[in-house]
């Protein structure tokens, strides 16, 4: 194997990128590319980058995704695409991603049915908004679907406590068609259907009569 490139990385000068064979290999810091004499035009025998990869590309790697996760929970994407921020090989970030698995530190299903219950509880959506948000997040259509099925969701209860909010208590009669019209856009925006909204403002109006 041999050495093709080493070039330092834009965000931090004192990591080198390490280019095996004309591919990207790993990242080290200058100290590391110094002890372990990587040179360009060298040859890198299969011990050093084995060693290299398994006790210091792999362990930096996953204590990253660890203490990206230790924040709040985070997708299977999200983790990803933080370790590509960092520039960690594509083989690396397969082995953290099963290790993260394996000891349920990255779970899509368990995210989406706790993302769904606090979405609704701090701030509702409609199912479409949810749907949409989740899919944003890289969430796969299964758990998504699966989320939704095991929330309880009462989408006019939630249209209806936002028609309120918006019009600050003010009779639905005596609103005219353009503070309607922005108050129906809301709540579209929000992922309501236009029928789940019609049948909010109804029951708004019954409710003042």
């Amino acid at each position: 194997m041999l050495v093709t490139a080493i070039v330092p990385q834009k965000k931090d000068e004192n990591r080198q990128n390490i280019f095996i064979d004309g591919v990207f290999a790993f990242a080290l810091v200058k100290q590391d590319v110094l002890y372990f004499k990587l040179k360009e035009g060298c040859e890198i025998s299969q011990q050093t980058y084995d060693f290299i990869q398994d006790n210091l590309i792999y362990i930096k790697a996953q204590d990253t995704a660890l203490y990206y996760l230790g924040y709040k929970m985070r997708t299977e994407a999200e983790v990803r695409k933080k370790l590509e921020e960092k520039e960690f090989s594509e083989d690396v970030i397969e082995k953290v991603m099963a290790f993260l698995a394996k000891y349920n530190y990255c779970n899509d299903k368990e995210y989406a049915v706790k993302f769904v219950k606090e979405r609704l509880r701090l701030h509702p959506k409609g199912v479409y908004g949810l749907k949409m948000e989740l899919r944003q997040k890289g969430i796969a259509e299964q758990w998504i679907a699966q989320a939704l099925e095991e929330t309880e969701i009462d989408e006019t209860t939630d249209a209806l406590m936002w028609i309120r909010k918006k019009t600050r208590g003010q009779d639905i009669e005596t609103l005219d068609e353009k503070q309607k019209r922005k108050v129906y856009a809301f709540l579209q925006r929000k992922g309501y259907r236009w029928q789940t909204i019609a049948e909010a403002f109804a029951i708004a109006k019954e409710g003042e009569e």
